[in-house]
């Protein structure tokens, strides 16, 4: 009986390989449908990025906005250029910084990052003193919410 349960089991496992195993068409054949038609995506627009040049206003570190920030981030400072240009710098850090283009409207300031098409950030400006809050995706990647006070 040990015999037949076993020599069963295999015929089993064996019908189970074979039709699982098979690989005939899964759709009709007799159809021969047009591919659907493909939507080209559209091109996001090119921001040309002012120059870092010209007046500006440096604001440096202040404060936290709601957690430790790293030691990098208690040496940042953000650079707004009269021109709508502006850098995000880490002295303590190698590299130029972070470049890119800012639109203030009523001290509601949008960044918005060169070569990072994700990346984005919202200041808030009042008096002297720079509230910078980053999107979800740039908080992955190491950026922290601070407070900046501009340095005359």
């Amino acid at each position: 009986m040990n015999i037949t349960v076993r020599l069963g089991a295999v015929v089993v496992l064996l019908l189970l390989l074979a039709a699982c195993g098979s690989s005939g068409p899964t759709s009709p054949t007799g159809t021969n449908q047009p591919p659907p038609p493909t939507v080209p995506s559209p091109t996001p627009p090119v921001t040309n990025f002012p120059p870092l040049s010209g007046p500006s206003r440096t604001f440096f570190f202040d404060h936290e906005l709601s957690y430790p920030v790293h030691d990098y981030t208690k040496q940042s400072r953000l650079v707004l250029y009269d021109n709508g240009a502006f850098a995000l710098q880490y002295p303590s850090l190698s590299g130029e910084g972070y470049r890119g283009a800012y639109k203030d409207a009523n001290g509601v300031i949008a960044f918005e990052w060169q070569g990072g098409n994700s990346w984005s950030a919202t200041g808030i400006l009042k008096a002297d003193s720079l509230t910078v809050q980053y999107s979800d995706y740039m908080l992955l990647s190491d950026f922290e919410d601070a407070v900046y006070v501009l340095m005359r």
